[in-house]
């Protein structure tokens, strides 16, 4: 990759990784709910003008709109609830640890769902992940110091995603919108879903302290500025060498917890992280050889 390619991947790992600190700053005065409804309106609100900007029209078809939905529970809402919900009672690195397993719970998803046959090496990559998770979950010791159930959590969140992603493979083969117009209209089928059914404790009591603000600020920006990096990326280098900020977010995401709050991770969790970041640096090695190996169409005649 290219000094700019680099350099992409590297603000979206860092955009992405950082959320998680950010979530658990706007948690000082918000509740999990009131985050997410604030990171979607804003996040929302960008993508709309950035749709405005580029004279994009949004979807017309109204299967379109319910597919989105689908996604927007999927991808944004349930998940970003279930991680914010996770980290009021864990760190942020540790969230953000569990936002590695992705790729990996992704494999038997698509398997599930799609029938989409895993290679030996993804299945190999899978055991090694999950064997790293049972570890940092560790219910030998009968939950310690960590929150079981933050725990599970945030691994739920990051099942979502998983399910999420295989979901949209197979939406992306049936709309013909363009990327923006289809995130645009994700955000705003989510918050629309979101606000009536958490509505009991969006009206709950906050405090929003200029730190908040900020973060909270960030978090929505920070979904826009993601969406249009990722998409330029992936016009640029492919979707494999793309997909490196994601294998970087447990990283970022620990690095910045540490730094910036003082977090630490418990000996079991130092452990399963070290195997789950083995795994994930395997599949992405094993994706970049098969996208190497796979064959060249010939030009159309």
């Amino acid at each position: 990759m290219r000094p700019a390619d680099v350099a992409g991947v590297a603000v979206l790992a860092t955009v992405w990784g950082t959320n998680f600190l950010l979530v658990e700053e706007a948690l000082e005065g918000l509740n999990p709910a009131q985050v997410v409804a604030v990171r979607l309106a804003l996040g929302g609100v960008a993508l709309l003008l950035l749709v405005r900007a580029t004279r994009a029209a949004l979807p017309r078809k109204g299967s379109t709109w319910v597919k989105l939905a689908g996604m927007g529970l999927l991808g944004q809402a349930i998940p970003w609830l279930l991680f914010a919900s996770g980290q009021e009672e864990v760190t942020s690195a540790l969230a953000g640890l569990y936002t590695g397993l992705t790729p990996l719970l992704t494999i038997p998803v698509a398997w599930l769902f799609l029938r989409d046959r895993p290679s030996p090496a993804a299945i190999g990559a899978c055991l090694v992940g999950f064997a790293g998770l049972a570890v940092v979950l560790a219910p030998w010791s009968g939950g310690g110091d960590v929150s079981l159930r933050g725990q599970l959590l945030c691994l739920g969140g990051a099942a979502c995603y998983a399910v999420a992603y295989s979901y949209a493979g197979r939406m992306m083969k049936t709309v013909d919108d363009t990327k923006l117009s289809l995130a645009a209209s994700q955000a705003l089928t989510a918050i629309v879903i979101m606000v009536p059914a958490t509505s009991g404790h969006l009206v709950e009591p906050a405090t929003a302290t200029w730190l908040i603000v900020v973060c909270l600020v960030l978090l929505g920006l920070g979904t826009a500025v993601a969406f249009l990096v990722n998409y330029w990326l992936i016009a640029r280098v492919g979707p494999v060498s793309a997909s490196l900020a994601f294998y970087l977010i447990p990283v970022v995401a620990v690095v910045a917890g540490v730094v910036v709050r003082g977090e630490r991770l418990h000996p079991n969790e130092i452990a399963g992280s070290v195997l789950i970041l083995v795994a994930l640096a395997a599949l992405y090695l094993w994706e970049r050889a098969r996208d190497k190996r796979a064959p060249v169409a010939a030009p159309a005649r």
